[in-house]
């Protein structure tokens, strides 16, 4: 009998041996694992666009994962859209102060002054056309407070652009620049167009609007004014089939920045590489998120072009594209 009792309360202390051993396995991994996890960054986006440009948000969780951030492993992402509003983007980046994200990611030039005024203590990465022109920082090498970014120089590459489309459409004379009314860098891109225009002995006809609801407008004092193609804003990217389509339709080849244009049907594209600009804006966040002072980060330019060209849209118009501009060419759409 003593000895099943004390066999019983051997087998009990085993039992709660076991128990405690099996609550510590349980226990104790869920502590090991919080301790590993990452530090989940907060990143909030604000996009100048409206709805219309979701595939920014592809843009951009492909661009973080290249820097090894993946959405809900170690990265959320806060999207606010300005819907071409300067007051909303404003509104925007005020939130996400208060909201407390670790940093603001911000695209387009009026998108830049709106975060710039309002942003007290919240890192900025940017993306603009030229950081300097517009006073958006005074010195690229160390832009100091709490911005810094990338650029597309934008005013740089618009006599690139020019003969480009003047080689497209070779007895151009007169072009129309379908510019922003609200963009701080609109008339730069205007004064360096005409510029370029004077070389080449082409007129360059600007015609400014808020957005896409004034497209129309736009387009027929451009066929009024006699303009024989078009140069595209890239703050109009999004909604640039709005224009580009009944442009085509009045027998007007237009040029973009970007490949999203030729994809649209304008005739041709001329820029920065775009893909390359982010995967260097991911860069920047990675250093600040991991302590760096972004007014110590320089902000950087582009060193990589793309050329596309719509074959579809040439035949459309009527047009030869001549070889040496398809030989050239990084994309021909068909």
């Amino acid at each position: 009998m003593g000895d099943r009792n004390q066999s019983g309360a051997r087998s009990g202390a085993l039992t709660r041996r076991r128990a405690l051993a099996a609550a510590a396995a349980v226990a104790l991994p869920v502590s090991a694992f919080a301790q590993t996890q990452p530090r989940i960054a907060r990143i909030g986006v604000i996009h100048w666009e409206g709805p219309e440009a979701t595939f920014r948000m592809d843009e951009v969780r492909k661009t973080m994962a290249g820097a090894g951030y993946r959405e809900g492993v170690n990265v959320v992402f806060e999207w606010r859209w300005a819907a071409g509003s300067r007051a909303r983007a404003a509104e925007a980046a005020a939130e996400l102060e208060r909201l407390g994200v670790s940093l603001i990611y911000a695209h387009t030039t009026p998108t830049a002054h709106a975060v710039k005024d309002v942003v007290k203590r919240t890192p900025v990465v940017l993306t603009v056309s030229d950081a300097l022109a517009t006073g958006i920082v005074t010195n690229l090498t160390r832009p100091g407070g709490l911005l810094t970014g990338v650029m597309t120089f934008g005013p740089d590459l618009v006599s690139k652009r020019l003969e480009i489309l003047h080689e497209a459409v070779p007895k151009l004379t007169r072009v129309g620049f379908l510019a922003s009314s609200i963009d701080p860098n609109a008339e730069t891109f205007i004064r360096e167009t005409m510029t370029a225009g004077s070389r080449l002995s082409i007129d360059v006809v600007p015609v400014r609007v808020r957005g896409p609801d004034g497209f129309a407008a736009a387009l027929d004092q451009m066929v009024d004014g006699r303009v024989q193609a078009v140069i595209i804003q890239t703050l109009f990217m999004a909604s640039s089939r709005r224009f580009i389509e009944p442009a085509l339709g009045r027998g007007l080849p237009s040029i973009g920045d970007q490949p999203q244009f030729a994809e649209h049907g304008a005739l041709v594209s001329f820029g920065p590489d775009r893909p390359y600009l982010f995967e260097r804006a991911a860069a920047q966040i990675d250093r600040i998120l991991k302590g760096a002072n972004p007014g110590d980060i320089p902000v950087e330019g582009p060193t990589k072009f793309w050329l596309a060209v719509n074959q579809k849209t040439a035949r459309t118009l009527g047009l030869t594209l001549p070889p040496s501009l398809l030989i050239r060419a990084d994309e021909v759409i068909e």
